[in-house]
């Protein structure tokens, strides 16, 4: 099973902004979905790029993705996955609509005898060395309950199951600002490879 789930990284490029909040962002740490009366303001994180390259997907660093993507997500009903509209101010007058990946399905997948960790005090997980999912844990919830998760040890860790993957990839023209690691390659070098 482990082998069927990729780990959500952004696309290597400099031109590619990360975003960050441009306003409170509390409510979306609290593992529940949000009430949401108007988009969320994002900004272009630091450092900005000298021309910013908007693309499907950036970080916030929670998933932050375009019109197209949400319209090939939105219909699977993905379990405990809000999509939020999010305005991306990316000039003095350029704020582009964009949608904010709200994952709380939290799920204890790490099997932590074969995983490498580093820990805090109290057992808390700083990071992750070597991950691997835990092949009963998975068993346990039904297929479209995980096709998209979050780690509970590690809710940082945004996992997507083949099928959802097959989805995004299959967009034409293609995606861009989207890179999906396999666990078993996955480690802290990751997203910066």
């Amino acid at each position: 099973m482990q082998r069927e789930y990729f780990v959500l990284e952004r696309e290597l490029s400099n031109e590619h902004p990360l975003l960050g909040w441009d306003q409170r962002s509390g409510a979306y740490y609290k593992g529940r979905a949000v009430e949401v009366a108007e988009p969320v303001r994002l900004r272009l994180g630091d450092p900005v790029p000298p021309k910013p390259v908007m693309v499907d997907h950036h970080c916030l660093p929670k998933p932050v993705v375009s019109m197209r993507v949400k319209e090939v997500l939105e219909p699977l009903q993905l379990h405990r996955v809000q999509f939020v509209p999010a305005d991306v101010k990316v000039g003095e007058d350029d704020v582009r609509r964009y949608w904010l990946l709200h994952v709380f399905n939290e799920i204890p997948a790490l099997d932590m005898q074969r995983s490498e960790c580093e820990f805090l005090g109290e057992g808390a997980i700083f990071s992750i060395e070597r991950m691997v999912l835990s092949e009963k844990v998975l068993s346990q919830v039904p297929l479209h309950e995980r096709r998209v998760f979050v780690l509970a040890e590690s809710l940082s860790m945004c996992l997507v199951h083949q099928s959802v993957v097959d989805q995004v990839m299959a967009l034409r023209p293609a995606v861009q600002g989207f890179r999906f690691v396999p666990v078993e390659q996955w480690n802290p070098a990751a997203p910066f490879k």
